[in-house]
């Protein structure tokens, strides 16, 4: 099993090929809803096209990584990741834009699942959950940085020149995973849809997968569904321009980043799951914060909090699916990710159409999104409390 430390560095850029192409658009939506003459709604619905299409895709990605390796899926996947980002850079009505996006989020799925399967299949032990966590913190930093590149670079090139950005940024990394990644042997394992769907099936039946998948699930939600939100709460309420929406949306950044750097020093000490319950209350601090907030900045530090809890669970989810689903890591992680961005996508724009008009409406979510944590959390806490004494008795 190869140890060497360039794993880690591929893993973090193949992972920001994601991050990139769902933040960078983010702090601009009033501006590609003016350009393309837009309604807010309709931007948002755009924007969201790209979580729908990379949520579809990794159903069919990660069963084909997980038969033919990463070169030849990595390989199409940034080819159409590339295509996808020039369309957004040129595109001269909102048709040009969807399909854009519609392809980046095609070409998303591959760097996307390599980044999370590639060190588990290179690593073990410690060391792989020590690079689990620099995954983690690699990625709120990028999270940190999207929103102020957005802004800077929307404010220079416009955002279409952006996307040019964004463009040579992903051919640099696919040189750099093309000299990495080899050719490996094809599995046994069928690519069928019926043998698929089979598969599916017998995870979504698996108790432990469900609860795991939770930890993911549920901050993603809050994520999708306040990151739509926030950017016209900003530009309409506070009157921010894309320069300062994207400073603004550092702030909540920032929480990912310290979540993400405090569990990697507490993952040494603490198991994931403890790390779970510890900063579960956050959420509900939180969610009082959002309750009384008639500023901006207070609105932000909920929002930053929400994100440091983010930062938490994201390396607890990845070690945990892994200790859950060894056999099936792409598989498993595919299946998590389609869910997530299938399911709370569409619910996150519905919330942002119907139910979030007040900063009390946000309160009220957050705390819903809370009590399901921690049921999912009692849930995989027995479960883990039952291996430990099966195993401890088949030990006798």
């Amino acid at each position: 099993m190869n140890k060497t430390p360039m794993w880690v560095p591929l893993a973090v850029f193949l992972l920001s090929c994601s991050q990139l192409a769902s933040q960078i658009y983010m702090p601009v939506l009033p501006s590609i809803a003016n350009s393309l003459a837009l309604s807010a709604g309709s931007s948002q619905a755009i924007i969201a096209s790209y979580f729908i299409t990379l949520g579809l895709s990794q159903l069919i990605v990660g069963p084909m990584r997980d038969k033919f390796g990463d070169r030849p899926v990595f390989i199409c996947g940034q080819a159409t990741l590339l295509l996808g980002t020039v369309l957004c850079s040129i595109a001269p009505s909102a048709s040009w834009f969807l399909l854009g996006r519609v392809l980046q989020g095609i070409g998303a799925a591959s760097p996307l699942l390599i980044s999370r399967t590639l060190l588990a299949a290179q690593l073990s032990g410690d060391k792989l959950k020590n690079a689990m966590a620099t995954l983690a913190i690699c990625s709120s930093v990028t999270s940190l940085l999207a929103p102020l590149f957005s802004g800077v670079l929307s404010d220079w090139f416009s955002w279409q020149g952006m996307s040019w950005v964004l463009v040579v940024y992903y051919s640099l990394i696919t040189l750099y995973g093309l000299s990495l990644l080899k050719h490996t042997e094809r599995a046994s394992n069928s690519v069928h849809p019926k043998f698929l769907i089979k598969q599916y099936r017998e995870l979504l039946k698996r108790g432990p997968f469900i609860t795991v998948a939770c930890i993911k699930w549920v901050p993603t939600f809050l994520y999708l569904t306040i990151q739509l939100y926030l950017p016209f709460l900003l530009s309409h309420e506070f009157g921010y321009s894309d320069k300062e929406t994207g400073q603004a949306m550092m702030l909540p950044m920032l929480g990912l980043l310290i979540g993400s750097s405090v569990a990697k020093i507490l993952q040494k000490r603490f198991s994931y799951l403890d790390l779970v319950l510890w900063f579960w209350p956050i959420l509900l601090i939180g969610a009082v914060l959002f309750a009384v907030s008639e500023q901006a900045l207070l609105f932000l530090l909920a929002y930053a909090l929400i994100m440091l809890v983010f930062g938490v669970y994201f390396p607890s989810y990845m070690h945990l699916i892994g200790v859950i689903e060894p056999q099936k890591a792409g598989t498993a992680n595919a299946l998590v990710g389609a869910i997530e961005l299938l399911v709370f996508t569409c619910l996150a724009w519905a919330i942002n159409q119907w139910l979030l008009h007040s900063t009390i409406a946000v309160a009220v979510f957050v705390t819903c999104c809370a009590a399901v944590m921690i049921v999912a959390w009692q849930r995989l806490n027995a479960r883990f409390a039952e291996l430990s004494l099966q195993t401890l008795q088949g030990s006798k």
